[in-house]
């Protein structure tokens, strides 16, 4: 099996002190957040927004949550920084409300960034940077933003527009996509073909193909869908970067939108161009070997199983998506909007995560358990 990889968590909790650096300007940023700073980690965000040099790099962007210690703060390009506010140079407000790139200023600070070793690409909801000669990958995300939206809006979910365009970065090939994870922080797998990063908000993968010159993607076609379907769904509203859902909720969607039938206009989109051919081989295959009773009810009320048994978590996780979709797709979406709503960085208890699923879904867990296995039986 591929590996995906999706950074499933909030900021590192560990802050970094710097001696040596001397805080200037640090009265104004405690004016723009006077009666803010006790105020604690869940607070609503505020609205407005500020510019500051914070150990060598200027930051435009809204507070999200903070206190004396640390301040989470969403940039205009989409990305995410924790940073000690004492850190924090030149402050200066630099707006009432929060107001993300346009699609122009997006993709001039991405070839000032990238240089010119890179072309920059894009569409309405995108900007690609990607090798010389492959613009049409900036195509292929737009097209999957549209059909991400078409499959909520037919299931009465009306996705939101994000506030900034969404980044892809496509690498030459697998070696320097490895190379340059590891040069930012985060060494992968070999065998990773692309992921999503929680922080800079961008999906990194490869030109699987470029070698042959072919304008398909099909080795790490799978993998693109389900990362891009991760940054999607992030920034749709459909799940929220501040307030994480459950991850089989997280992953169960991700590996759906995998199914063709799903995301491509070439199919009829019948049931059986849905299924995750894949994943229900997984499923019937983790059933068959080592499922237990109740291991539905311990997947809905924490995330352990994806760390004792990734393989069965992302089967069941694909297979209880799937049957909530396929059987009762307005609750489904009613449930997405419940787990998005949530305070922000805010716990998601056991308790908490079993009684908002049987709201929607009943609260007989025995009886959930035994429809949703009697259905899956019958899917081929």
């Amino acid at each position: 099996m591929r590996d995906l990889c999706f950074q499933y968590q909030f900021f590192s909790q560990t802050h970094v002190e710097s001696t040596s650096m001397r805080t200037r300007n640090g009265s104004i940023l405690r004016c723009l957040l006077a009666g803010l700073a006790l105020l604690p980690i869940s607070a609503p965000a505020a609205e407005f927004m500020f510019r500051a040099d914070v150990e060598g790099q200027t930051i435009e962007g809204r507070p999200l949550a903070w206190d004396a210690k640390f301040m989470r703060l969403l940039a205009r390009d989409g990305q995410l920084h924790e940073f000690n506010p004492k850190l924090a140079e030149n402050a200066v407000k630099t707006g009432p409300r929060f107001v993300g790139y346009t699609v122009a200023e997006m993709k001039k600070a991405l070839v000032a960034e990238f240089g010119k070793q890179f072309d920059v690409t894009a569409t309405q909801h995108y900007v690609v940077v990607h090798p010389s000669g492959g613009d049409e990958w900036a195509g292929r995300f737009e097209d999957l933003y549209n059909r991400f939206g078409h499959y909520f809006r037919v299931r009465g979910f009306e996705i939101e527009a994000p506030p900034y365009p969404l980044v892809a970065v496509v690498h030459r090939n697998r070696a320097e996509y490895l190379r340059a994870a590891t040069a930012g922080g985060k060494p992968m797998h070999p065998n990773t073909l692309g992921h999503y990063e929680f922080g800079s908000n961008r999906v990194f993968l490869f030109d699987a193909n470029a070698k042959n010159g072919s304008p398909e993607w099909t080795e790490n076609e799978a993998t693109i869908i389900h990362e891009a379907t991760h940054q999607m769904a992030f920034n749709t509203g459909v799940h929220r970067r501040f307030t994480l859902p459950p991850r089989w909720l997280v992953e169960g969607l991700a590996t759906m939108f995998e199914a063709p039938g799903v995301w491509s206009e070439r199919y009829d989109h019948t049931r059986a161009d849905r299924v995750n051919r894949g994943r229900l081989i997984g499923f019937h295959d983790y059933v068959a070997k080592r499922r237990q009773p109740g291991s539905l009810a311990r997947l809905l009320a924490t995330d352990d199983a994806f760390r004792s048994d990734p393989d069965g978590a992302y089967a069941e996780a694909w297979a209880l998506s799937f049957y909530l979709c396929e059987t009762q797709p307005r609750l489904y979406a009613n449930y997405l909007a419940r787990t998005a709503d949530r305070p922000a960085f805010s716990d998601y208890s056991a308790v908490e995560r079993m009684a908002d699923f049987q709201s929607f879904f009943g609260s007989d867990p025995k009886l959930f358990e035994a429809k949703f296995l009697r259905y899956m039986q019958g899917v081929e």
